[in-house]
């Protein structure tokens, strides 16, 4: 069953949503005149990381609804958002230019590239870091220029070599400048190996091309493709934040020429048919998402439903309400293309070692080998300490 909202959570997703549809501001101003608890809506907006949207949209329809110091605050945090990004802009087309000197191609994507192609602001879309993607060959010679202009490796190796930074299966790391206060998020390919949805890395290179957006260029995912990548990002981390619904809705509207009929075939071909699907779906239903009458036809497919369910119900979640590692799992294997895909995934989920276990374990490179026994004593450990948590 469909949890009740709260009247600060309903207030939150109506800013998403009126900032999606300008003209229907109704239903917002009508979230905004009863009585809210700011400070909580406040925390809502930071946990979704969509305060920028909020202090935007609220400030601009429906100022004259909300306390004069809670309006104060909003613009407040509004400018020093959009310095904080106006900054991470900089250094992101500083970044750009040190690879490009080193001869290295780089396709931008999240961050302060989608803030300017979807949102059309780079004050809209809140962003920590900054998301890279170059082909596996050039890891080193980026992970190189990264660590001469001042960064450090920041995610942990089981081994300290070229060989394993290269084979990680995440095929994602991140290095931090702690004297910027940035950090960069290096892919070489879309998704962890084990997930059932992916993207193949040389058609996304194939498909790339250049944005020129305010005054600014940079290599960009092809319309089609980051769309694909949006609805497997919010999967993967089981929409556990509204922002990458947000990002969805406004990739789409900001592409009304986008070609629907690639997509789905990309889609198709790809598995990720029904992963796009529930993300449609999932947009639609919570944020008043427009669609094609086609494309809704499409995605109307009751396994797409279903999954649409669960993941609102990741999204609405209660606030220290955990989902666990049985929920997410159960959610992931849906997607699944067959019982050795979805053993595979178990198997990857629950026994191959990931970043929280070489963080909690510190061992010497001879007994690596363990981290294989770490790992799920670890889950089983976490299990069951969540089974001991009092229901509320």
């Amino acid at each position: 069953m469909k949890r009740e909202m709260s009247p600060e959570t309903n207030a939150v997703v109506g800013c998403a949503s009126a900032f999606l549809s300008p003209s229907e501001v109704a239903p917002l101003k009508t979230e905004l005149a009863q009585p809210l608890d700011w400070d909580a809506l406040q925390r809502m907006a930071d946990d979704h990381s969509v305060m920028p949207l909020v202090a935007y949209v609220v400030c601009r329809h429906a100022g004259d609804l909300v306390p004069p110091n809670i309006l104060q605050r909003f613009r407040e945090r509004f400018i020093r958002i959009t310095q904080d990004s106006l900054a991470g802009a900089q250094e992101w087309q500083r970044v750009l230019r040190a690879l490009g000197e080193a001869g290295v191609p780089v396709i931008s994507f999240k961050g302060p590239a989608l803030a300017l192609t979807a949102y059309r602001n780079l004050a809209l879309r809140e962003f920590h870091d900054l998301d890279l993607m170059v082909r596996s060959e050039d890891v080193l010679r980026v992970r190189d220029v990264l660590v001469g202009d001042g960064y450090s490796l920041g995610s942990p190796l089981l081994r300290q070599t070229d060989a394993a930074l290269v084979r990680s299966s995440n095929r994602q790391v991140y290095f931090t400048n702690k004297e910027r206060g940035t950090s960069v998020d290096l892919h070489w390919g879309a998704l962890h190996e084990m997930f059932s949805f992916q993207l193949d890395a040389d058609q996304l290179w194939q498909a790339a091309y250049v944005e020129r957006q305010e005054g600014m260029s940079f290599l960009s995912l092809s319309p089609e493709h980051l769309l694909l990548y949006l609805c497997a990002h919010g999967a993967k981390h089981c929409w556990r934040n509204l922002c990458w619904l947000c990002d969805i809705a406004c990739h789409i509207q900001a592409h009304p020429r986008m070609d629907w009929d690639a997509c789905t075939r990309l889609a198709e071909l790809t598995s990720c048919g029904l992963l796009l699907k529930h993300a449609l779906l999932l947009s639609e239903q919570v944020l008043g998402l427009q669609l094609p009458e086609r494309i809704k036809h499409y995605a109307d497919d009751g396994r797409a439903r279903v999954l649409a369910e669960t993941a609102r119900a990741f999204l609405f979640r209660e606030h220290g309400d955990h989902p666990g590692y049985l929920r997410p799992l159960q959610y992931h294997l849906a997607f699944a293309k067959g019982w050795r895909d979805g053993a595979s995934l178990v198997f990857a989920r629950v026994f191959v070692p990931a970043e929280p276990d070489w963080h909690r374990v510190r061992l010497p490179r001879p007994l690596y080998f363990l981290y294989y026994l770490v790992r799920p004593i670890r889950f089983v450990v976490e299990r069951l300490a969540v089974a001991a948590r009092p229901s509320r």
